[in-house]
Formats: C-alpha cells, structure tokens, sequence
C-alpha cells in the first residue's frame, strides 16, 4: 500500500469519530428524555391502576349482615367497631394504596431499585353519599336499583293497578266504625216528647202519669263485641307484644349529613317506582301472617303503616283500617242490595211498633244496617287474619251474616261464619281482584308518605342488622354508596401528580 492510499483511509477514520461523538451528543438527550417520559408514563399508569384498585378494594368492604339480609350494597364505615366514620374507609384505602404502588416494599432486594419511587401523599374525601341524606333517598335508590335489575319496572304493574282501581272504588272513604258509633249515639241521646194534658188554668202541661217507653237496642250485642277491641275478635294467633324505643332508629334519630344524591343518578319519579319500593317492603319485611325469622318487630309492614313502637299497637291500627275499608266495600254492595234492605227496613219498623215509637224507626233503620255492616266487616277481617281472601267489589252470593246472626253475633259465631261463608261463598265473576291480607297491606301502604315509608324501612333495616351478633350499633347514617375521591401522589424524582375518582355501587 502507498503512502496515498494510508492517508486517505486515515482521514476516513477521522471523520466517522467525528459524526459518531456528535450522533452521541444529539443521541444522549433524547434517549435521557425518552427514559423520563417513560417513567412518567409509568407514573400515570400505576397510579391510576392503584387509585381504582383501591377504590374497588373499599367497595369490597361492604356490609355482609346488609347483603345478606336485604340486597344492598353499602360500605359500613364502622367496620363492625360501632364507630363509624369517614376516617376509617380513608384508612383502608390507603392501605390498599401502600400495596398497589409498592407491593414488594417489604420483601428485602439487595441491590432492586424503584424506577418510579412513588407515595400517596394524601387522600381526601370531598363527596359522600350517606344512605340517610335527602330522607333517605339515597337508600331508596339502592332499594330501586335492586328491584329494577332483580325484576324490571313491570313488575309493580299489577300493584299500580290495584291501588287505582281501589282508590277509584272509594275504599278509603267510609267509616263503618264511626257511623256505627254516631247511630248507636243517636238512638241514645232520643228523648221522647211527653203527651200534653189539661193543666186545669187552660194551659197544657206535660201528662205526669206518662213514663217514657222503653227504647230497643238492636246493636247491643255488636256494640259489646265493638267494645271488646276488633284483635280479639279477628285474630286467630297470639298476639305479639314486642316493643321498640324508636327513638335510636334512622328516622327519629339526629343523622350524620352526606352530601345526598349524585347528579347523575335519576330521581325515580312515579307511582310505578313508588308501587316497586312498596314490593320490596312486602319481599324483606315480615308481617302478621309471614313473620320474619331474626326481626326485633314481627309486624314489620304494619310499623312501615302505623310507625307505633309495639307489634300490637301497629296490628291494631293496620286491622281498624282495613275494618274502615271493608265497612266501605260492604257497605257501597249493601245499598245495591235490595233484599239486604228490605229486611233491615222490615226490623226497624217491628222495633218501632213493638215500642210504641213509630219516629224512632229511621233511628232503629240506621242503627241495623250500621250493625249489620260492622258485623260483616268483622267477620271479614277474621277471614283475612286467617289466611283468605276477599273481593274488592262484591257480587250477589258473597254477602256471608244473616241479619239475626249478625245482631246476635259472638266471637264464636264470627268464627263460625267465616268457616261456614268461606265453603259457601259463590265465586266472585264480576271481578278479578280478590285480595288476601297482604293485598290489603298493599293498599294500606300506597297511602303513606314516602317520607315515613323510606324512613321506616330503614328503621327496619336497622333492627334486623343489630340482631345479628357483632352489628349491635349499626347505623344507616355510617353507611355510604358513593364517594368521590381526590388522590394526591408524589415521587422522589421531582413529580406530584392529582388524580380525582368516583366510585359507587350503582
């Protein structure tokens, strides 16, 4: 090789080391700001993954005893210790934060190293939905969710039809109990005016050898059973007499406040929905005739009615007014009955005759067929507590009481009526609506507020929980369905990072 040609391969070098220390200087900052974007990337990754992992991780906390027993989802910020607070879901989610971001931070790595060396900074609750808050409409639409993925709107269709119809009918007018009491006071309170003699002066004077007739009372015997108390007549089980002190449960109590319903969250307006919150009454709370195993109240639906603090006082209530109802079914068919009237009138006018009182005749009309009305009713409602049913609208053949067993009636004979009527009753074709008891508690429910039937379910709620072993103090209020979240993470790199999440059940 000559001296030309080494030289010139020895420029050539000269020039490659060159371009390859400036490629290197260009190359450097770009792979270094590569490496940085990655670790950022990452950053952002992993939080996020952590922050939901934690979120999700909280929400597995939820109450098990509620689950349980009434299909809702909440997360019990007590965790069974009966002090509930938001502090303590806040700590466990930051448990749950320490691991995801760092889950080998306790496993000793001689020589590891974090390429992201990252810590949550801190965690902050600024929005809470508490199951209480609005009057518990908060509860009422984890009540909703539940009946509307467990069976559809649909499903409180017939319930709708029910209580309009019912309502249309004038089922909640009529006061049997009353127009029996005020024709019964009527006859009482009649003063026969004295026949006027000759007072000698030419004046008249009332006759002193007249006595006042002797007044027929053809409701005694009704009245006597009226006074007794419609329970004993019509139940045909002991009687619970278990009590509570309301004052401790969600709707009589002071509450802790959340923030309430989520925007987004429909509100659920309508009697359809209304009819569907009353079906999920009647599917977890016990009643007379289905109790419920492991309540503190045995009569649940009828306290979500009447709201009073014992079983007998809210069974008492529920039963005078299913009375006041089949006083007005009775008593719309017994003015269509023209027989029914006809005997009742026949009575009266022999009473009046038989007292020598011919004006007491409308009183004695109006005092039977009030009697007779009350007396059916009576034996109507035994037929319910009993386990039967009932039409809405009654038909020729569904009338059971003769006029002589009715004015005449014992307790024993409103039994015998009712196991007798019930073999002989002609099937009702006019109509299709036959309710038994718990159809009448139906109708009885879509007359409460919507405040007092949220209120006293979660009362229920409360009860139940508190029975079983280590959920003495349950409360509502401590109880939540949705939260948002504000994360704040840093890195020893220099970087801080905000992230904001919501999490719910629903």
């Amino acid at each position: 090789m000559n001296i030309v040609q080494k030289k010139i391969i020895n420029n050539n070098s000269g020039v490659l080391s060159v371009y390859l220390a400036l490629m290197i200087a260009v190359m450097i900052p770009i792979i270094l700001t590569m490496i940085e974007g990655a670790r950022i990337s990452a950053m952002r990754t992993k939080i996020s993954c952590a922050a939901d992992l934690a979120m999700d991780s909280a929400l597995a906390e939820y109450n098990r005893a509620l689950l349980d027993q009434y299909d809702l989802l909440f997360i019990d910020t007590a965790y069974d210790t009966g002090m509930g607070s938001i502090d303590n879901t806040r700590e466990h989610m930051l448990d749950y934060l320490s691991y995801n971001i760092d889950p080998g931070k306790d496993n000793f790595l001689m020589g590891g190293s974090d390429f992201l060396k990252l810590e949550c900074d801190g965690l902050e609750f600024t929005r809470v939905s508490r199951a209480t808050d609005d009057n518990g409409a908060v509860f009422r639409y984890m009540v909703l969710s539940y009946m509307l993925e467990k069976y559809g709107i649909a499903y409180a269709e017939d319930a709708k039809d029910m209580a309009e119809k019912s309502e249309s009918s004038g089922l909640y007018d009529g006061d049997i109990e009353s127009e029996e009491a005020d024709a019964q006071q009527e006859l009482d309170d009649y003063e026969f005016e004295a026949p006027q003699v000759d007072d000698g002066n030419g004046g008249k004077m009332d006759d002193p050898d007249w006595s006042e007739p002797e007044k027929a009372d053809p409701a005694e015997q009704v009245n006597d059973l009226r006074g007794g108390g419609i329970l004993s007549l019509v139940c045909g089980q002991e009687i619970s007499t278990e009590s509570v002190n309301t004052d401790i449960y969600a709707s009589h109590r002071d509450l802790v406040a959340g923030d309430g319903m989520y925007e987004e969250w429909d509100d659920r307006e309508g009697i359809m929905y209304e009819m569907l919150f009353n079906e999920y009454i009647m599917e977890k709370a016990g009643n007379y005739l289905n109790e419920k195993n492991g309540s503190h109240l045995k009569y649940e639906v009828e306290y979500i009615y009447a709201g009073k603090d014992s079983d007998d006082a809210n069974l008492g209530t529920v039963v005078n007014r299913i009375l006041l109802i089949r006083g007005a079914v009775n008593t719309i068919y017994f003015f269509e009955d023209g027989e029914l009237q006809a005997e009742s009138n026949e009575l009266a006018a022999a009473l009046a005759a038989a007292t020598m009182s011919p004006e007491l005749e409308p009183v004695y009309l109006a005092l039977i067929d009030a009697a007779w009305i009350y007396a059916e009713s009576a034996s109507d409602i035994r037929i319910l507590m009993t386990g039967g049913k009932l039409p809405v609208i009654m038909s020729p053949g569904d009338w059971r009481l003769s006029l002589e067993g009715a004015l005449n009636a014992t307790e024993d004979m409103i039994e015998d009526s009712v196991a007798e009527g019930t073999d002989e009753t002609v099937p009702n074709d006019t109509d299709d609506m036959e309710f038994g008891y718990e159809g009448y508690l139906r109708l009885l429910l879509y007359t409460v507020s919507r405040e007092n039937r949220v209120g006293r379910m979660m009362d229920i709620v409360e009860m139940d929980v508190r029975m079983v072993p280590g959920y003495d103090d349950f409360r509502l209020d401590d109880c939540i369905a949705a939260a948002t979240v504000q994360f704040t993470f840093k890195s020893e790199y220099g970087y801080e990072f905000f992230v904001e999440r919501n999490m719910r059940f629903m």
